[in-house]
């Protein structure tokens, strides 16, 4: 009898598993290169410790035939230490790492890469110009210790090579799994969100609002955009940057 319910009993559960939809995850396995590149310029004179900085995914990534990331996906980064050039010809310095992007089901993957430039130094040519000034002319030789290094300037669009933080698991078709429910009461319908157009992004920018905070209500909102080439066009011109653009091209 015992036999007979446990038979039962796992007969019924392979039975649930059976009907449940299957959902075929994708594997982004750790180490996968994910090519990004920068979205404005970059220069050790004007950046912050600690300021953000956004790239953008160069092409699909494709994992077994699947598009898990998109091209063109906005890519979250961070200075980690930036400074301008100093006097006595000392060089400027930026450090950067590149953080994380949204797979195709909006779920986050964690990217490790770090940038470290540095700018020309003129150390050795200051002090040794500052020796010879000083033999022939001394009142004009501290001036040439205000000499300066270089700044570094990262230009806009420059590929960087990141990887993948760890092993994802991603959903290609973007919805998640359905797991079959007991019929409930079906409650009323909420109403449904108009999403964001280009009147809306371009009325923000007017508005004096930043990029990041444009970005953040981009992530928040449903999208109802126009992103003909023509319309593409339209946004620069009312002085929508590349970085909200490429995320209004994301979200669509």
């Amino acid at each position: 009898m015992v036999r007979k319910m446990m038979a039962c009993g796992l007969a019924f559960v392979c039975s649930l598993y059976s009907a449940a939809p299957a959902w075929a995850a994708a594997r982004i396995p750790d180490g996968t290169r994910i090519a990004v590149r920068t979205m404005e310029q970059l220069s050790s004179a004007t950046l912050k410790d600690g300021s953000p900085v956004t790239f953008a995914v160069v092409e699909d990534v494709v994992v077994d035939g699947e598009v898990v990331i998109k091209q063109g996906t906005p890519v979250r980064g961070t200075i980690v230490d930036a400074e301008a050039k100093r006097r006595m010809g000392r060089a400027g310095k930026l450090q950067y790492t590149v953080n994380e992007t949204k797979a195709v089901d909006r779920s986050a993957i964690r990217l490790r890469a770090l940038q470290d430039r540095k700018g020309d130094s003129n150390v050795t040519s200051t002090a040794v110009t500052t020796v010879a000034v000083g033999v022939f002319v001394p009142v004009a030789a501290p001036f040439f210790l205000l000499r300066k290094g270089h700044d570094i300037v990262v230009p806009e669009g420059t590929r960087i090579d990141t990887f993948v933080d760890g092993d994802h698991l991603v959903n290609p078709a973007s919805e998640p799994a359905v797991t079959p429910a007991a019929p409930a009461i079906a409650a009323p319908a909420a109403p449904t969100r108009a999403g964001l157009t280009n009147a809306d992004i371009v009325a923000l920018r007017q508005a004096g609002f930043g990029d990041d905070l444009i970005l953040a209500k981009i992530t928040a909102s449903p999208a109802a955009y126009n992103l003909a080439p023509a319309e593409m066009v339209a946004l620069k011109k009312a002085g929508v940057s590349d970085r909200v653009i490429t995320a209004m091209v994301a979200a669509k």
